[in-house]
C-alpha cells in the first residue's frame, strides 16, 4: 500500500509539473493513453493522479469527454487569490514566530532573489508562503489553502516575471521585519496586499490577452 501511494504522488508530480509549465495548456483535454506512453505506465496510475488534482480544481472531469486542464479567467483569478488573501493572512494572525523561523524566512528570501527560472523563483515563493504559516493549526483551512497554491500556481506560471519576483522579495523583506518588530497586525495587511497585487498584475494581462 505505502508503495502504491507513493508512486501515485509522483504521478501527480509529474502531472502537474507539465500542466504548470504549459506541456498541458489551459482548455486542453489530457490524453491518458499519450500520458501513459510517454512515462511507460497504464493508465490506472495516471487516472488517479489526475482524479487527486481535480480535487485542488486545477483539472476539470467532464463526463463521456474525459479530464481537462481548467480555463484561465479573470473572475477565478479573483476569487481565488482573494480567498487566499483573507484565510494566509489569518493564518499569520494565528501563527507563532521565533528567531529560527525568522531566520529560515530571510534564507528562502535571499535563495528568491538569485532565482533565473520561473520554476525556482515561483518554488521560492510558495516556501517563503509556507514557512509563514508552518504552525498554524487549522487543519482544515490549511488543507483548504493547499489546494489553492496548486490553482494559483497556475496563473502564476503563466504570467510569472521579473518584476514580479522583485515586487514579491521587497514585500517579503517588509513582512520579515513586522514579524520581528511583533507588528502582527501590519504582517497581516502586508500578506493580504502581497496576493492582492499579484491577481491585479493577472488581471492585467488577462485583459490584454482578451482584447488581442
Amino acid at each position: 500500500m505505502l508503495k502504491k501511494i507513493i508512486f501515485k504522488d509522483e504521478v501527480k508530480k509529474i502531472l502537474l509539473e507539465y500542466i504548470l509549465t504549459g506541456s498541458i495548456k489551459p482548455g486542453e483535454r489530457i490524453s491518458l493513453p499519450t500520458i501513459a506512453k510517454e512515462l511507460e505506465l497504464s493508465v490506472t496510475p495516471i487516472r488517479e493522479a489526475l482524479t487527486q488534482l481535480s480535487e485542488t480544481g486545477i483539472i476539470t472531469y467532464i463526463a463521456n469527454r474525459g479530464f481537462f486542464v481548467i480555463e484561465l479567467s479573470i473572475k477565478e483569478a479573483k476569487e481565488i487569490y482573494d480567498l487566499m488573501a483573507v484565510l494566509e493572512g489569518n493564518a499569520v494572525k494565528k501563527s507563532l514566530y521565533n528567531n529560527q523561523q525568522i531566520k529560515e524566512l530571510r534564507i528562502i528570501n535571499s535563495a528568491f532573489v538569485k532565482a533565473k527560472s520561473a520554476i525556482e523563483m515561483l518554488d521560492y515563493d510558495r516556501q517563503f508562503h509556507q514557512k509563514l504559516i508552518e504552525t498554524y493549526t487549522n487543519e482544515s483551512a490549511i488543507k483548504i489553502i493547499e489546494n489553492l497554491r496548486v490553482r494559483i500556481s497556475l496563473y502564476d506560471y503563466a504570467f510569472w516575471n521579473e518584476d514580479q519576483k522583485m515586487t514579491s522579495i521587497t514585500m517579503h523583506e517588509k513582512i520579515i521585519s513586522l514579524l520581528v518588530s511583533n507588528d502582527i497586525t501590519s504582517a497581516v495587511t502586508l500578506v493580504e496586499d502581497n496576493w492582492i497585487q499579484g491577481v491585479q498584475y493577472i488581471i492585467n494581462k488577462l485583459e490584454k490577452n482578451q482584447l488581442k
